[in-house]
């Protein structure tokens, strides 16, 4: 039997399982300061506060552009002007 793209029990890439994050964003936030000594990395809470902030600001930027873009692009695609629906 075989199960169409899409449909529910044909699963998702794991890239868009928000579990998979959470578990990698625990295992950089609490493993690897921990075990990062063992292998030679040492990760000080300033290094890893100061990397947090740096991600923070590049979200932000990726947030900001992607935004433009899609403003850009839905104003080119619009065939017809916006309207007030009445209830």
């Amino acid at each position: 039997m075989t199960i169409p793209a899409g449909s529910p029990a044909s699963g998702k890439f794991w890239g868009h399982s928000i579990t998979i994050w959470g578990a990698l964003l625990t295992a950089v936030s609490t493993v690897v300061p921990v075990l990062g000594p063992a292998f030679g990395i040492d990760l000080t809470p300033a290094l890893v506060r100061e990397a947090g902030e740096q991600l923070i600001a590049v979200i932000q930027a990726i947030g900001g552009l992607l935004g433009t873009i899609m403003t850009i692009l839905g104003r080119a695609r619009a065939n017809q002007a916006l309207a007030l629906k009445t209830a």
